[in-house]
């Protein structure tokens, strides 16, 4: 899976705001296996419903110091609103749809928290 996942994600960098900062969402983290695939200068926030995946991630983001850690919330994808509206470029959610109660709620809040289109260029 690694060279499928750093295909995937090579184009990341693509789609940072005005700012140049890439600042992206996992919905899902887990103990931060995608870390590695994400592009220098990255500022991830993290969002997870198992509070004890904190630790690992704190490894994880000693191991990956090319990104930016912004937080750790503990939530489930379908609820999100510590994450204020349009405040994120990327949204990453791997291995996570498949195990929600609810997909469509998920989606909403993934596209609630997008950064318009308009505010990228």
């Amino acid at each position: 899976m690694a060279s499928k996942k750093r295909e995937l994600f090579s184009n990341l960098q693509e789609f940072a705001g005005p700012s140049r900062k890439l600042s992206l969402l996992e919905v899902g983290c887990g103990t931060g296996t995608n870390f590695k695939f994400y592009p220098p200068g990255c500022r991830v926030t993290c969002i997870d419903p198992n509070p004890n995946f904190e630790k690992f991630l704190i490894k994880s983001i000693a191991e990956n110091r090319h990104l930016q850690f912004e937080r750790f919330v503990v939530a489930a994808g379908e609820n999100m609103h510590q994450v204020a509206d349009g405040s994120v470029d990327v949204v990453v959610c791997t291995l996570v749809l498949c195990s929600v109660e609810n997909q469509e709620e998920i989606l909403r809040e993934v596209c609630r928290v997008l950064r318009p289109v308009s505010e990228r260029v």
